[in-house]
């Protein structure tokens, strides 16, 4: 069964002056991506890479809100950490180094089980699993 979304996920404009300066809109926010001054950008805004970190990070830390609140358990703050680098040496090359800190008084089992759920987002397992782009001129 495919779920097709009410609008579309997102959506960028660039300005047409030839930068690589951009307007996102993601859900109801609207904010500029940009390249760093190296990559010929001005640094004004996160770069493709870093949106797709800020994605797992994101998911992976509601996933385990979600999960901590449906067991009942004294999940304090939720930090995630994404590093995105590349490997060429490495297969795949694409790497993300993903950092979990728990806050609250749970103890190593529950800390233990939800390392294993951070696995479990769906952000987690669409990079692991690959995912079909497909295309078109509107």
């Amino acid at each position: 069964m495919t779920i097709e979304p009410a609008r579309p996920s997102a959506v960028v404009d660039d300005s047409g002056h030839g930068g690589v300066q951009i307007l996102i809109s993601a859900g109801p926010a609207r904010f500029v991506g940009d390249l760093s001054p190296s990559q010929g950008g001005l640094d004004l805004g996160p770069n493709p890479h870093d949106l797709l970190a800020a994605g797992l990070a994101a998911c992976t830390t509601q996933t385990l809100r979600l999960y901590a609140r449906r067991k009942a358990w004294p999940l304090g703050a939720v930090h995630v950490a994404v590093t995105w680098r590349r490997d060429v040496t490495a297969l795949p090359a694409d790497i993300f180094d993903r950092e979990v800190t728990l806050g609250g008084d749970l103890d190593e089992a529950q800390r233990a089980r939800l390392i294993e759920i951070a696995e479990q987002c769906p952000v987690h397992k669409m990079l692991t699993a690959g995912s079909k782009i497909e295309t078109r001129l509107a």
